[in-house]
């Protein structure tokens, strides 16, 4: 199918929407675990994967604009919103930081999210006809991995020795 088929335009267009909803949950799901985490290299490396997302989310609209050359809505594929947990706000306590075990607890469902992002960015890129599509949707795959890295990395950390190895906070811009 040529990347001009209406039908592939439509099916590259909704997934691209659905990889929007997903990366606009990361960015809530970051930020949100900003202000639970106590340690500052905690919040600094949520504070970066809340501001990845939301250049993935920019871009990723971009892409979507460049596709739709008369504007309208797209539905997102539904295939994919599945990945974002929807009850995972509910675990998070409004009135104190985290404890430790909790934070790794967290990490857990962020890595797990990653996961299925990287999986579904990766499918996605095996079946777009548009080339720009295509290499959007594997860079965002590589990136995804590196944010998996990092959460394994600190959960590890937070595991071994009940402190965050983080994103050093003088890194940040």
């Amino acid at each position: 199918m040529s990347p001009n088929d209406p039908a592939k335009l439509s099916e590259q267009l909704s997934i691209l929407q659905a990889a929007v909803e997903i990366e606009e949950f990361g960015i809530k799901f970051y930020g949100k675990l900003e202000s639970c985490v106590a340690e500052e290299e905690g919040k600094a490396l949520m504070r970066a994967l809340a501001r990845d997302e939301a250049t993935h989310r920019e871009l990723l609209l971009k892409e979507i604009d460049r596709l739709m050359k008369n504007g309208g809505k797209v539905e997102p594929d539904n295939r994919y919103i599945d990945i974002v947990p929807e009850k995972v706000f509910a675990v998070l306590p409004k009135d104190r930081c985290l404890t430790v075990k909790e934070e790794v607890e967290i990490l857990e469902v962020g890595m797990g999210v990653e996961r299925k992002s990287i999986e579904m960015y990766t499918k996605a890129a095996n079946n777009a006809a548009d080339p720009d599509v295509k290499r959007l949707l594997v860079d965002l795959s590589h990136i995804e991995e590196g944010h998996l890295k990092l959460l394994q990395e600190n959960a590890y950390n937070l595991r071994m020795e009940g402190s965050w190895y983080g994103y050093s906070p003088i890194l940040e811009g």
